[in-house]
């Protein structure tokens, strides 16, 4: 009994260990994260005020056909013919776009576009015409970005001495931590 006991205490001290363990890498990680985050927040945000920016300044309306649609990608691929005649193709971003008109989006569909037509950053992206108000309406950061940065921030008020892991003592950290008695 005395030794079975003893296991048990053993190996619920090895676990707490290393759950301590990995959160403690967790929480080192948490603010790299979040700087991580805030820079795919910026990206995300620049990337869709481009797109709306070089579209009014460039934009132009035709109509297209619709080359493929994949829902699991969130992209659809549309041909149309350019101001000058020649023919390009395009890609369509389905997440400004409600999911009924998602559905409803078919190869072979010819549809009115507006696209960028002029060389410059995204212009082999388009979007639909009919729907360019739930373009210029639609929030630039994903979610998953906001998770993620919703989650460092959480580590990081539960956490907060790992945020200063170069400015305060180890010892004193790791007493924190793994209640490890500071030497004297």
């Amino acid at each position: 009994m005395r030794t079975t006991n003893t296991t048990l205490q053993t190996i619920w001290f090895t676990l707490v260990v290393i759950v301590k363990s990995v959160w403690i890498f967790l929480a080192v990680m948490t603010p790299l994260m979040f700087l991580v985050g805030v820079i795919v927040a910026f990206d995300q945000a620049n990337q869709h005020w481009r797109l709306l920016n070089n579209l009014q300044a460039y934009g132009a309306v035709t109509s297209g056909n619709i080359s493929y649609v994949s829902p699991e990608d969130g992209r659809a691929g549309v041909d149309f013919v350019r101001s000058d005649g020649s023919e390009f193709y395009a890609v369509l971003k389905l997440q400004y776009y409600p999911e009924s008109v998602v559905e409803s989006l078919a190869p072979g569909q010819v549809l009115l576009i507006y696209y960028i037509d002029e060389v410059v950053s995204g212009w082999d992206e388009a979007v639909l015409a009919e729907y360019y108000d739930y373009v210029q309406a639609h929030f630039p950061i994903s979610p998953e970005t906001l998770w993620i940065m919703g989650i460092c921030l959480l580590i990081i008020a539960l956490q907060p001495q790992v945020v200063f892991w170069g400015f305060d003592d180890f010892d004193k950290i790791m007493h924190n931590l793994f209640n490890i008695p500071e030497k004297p």
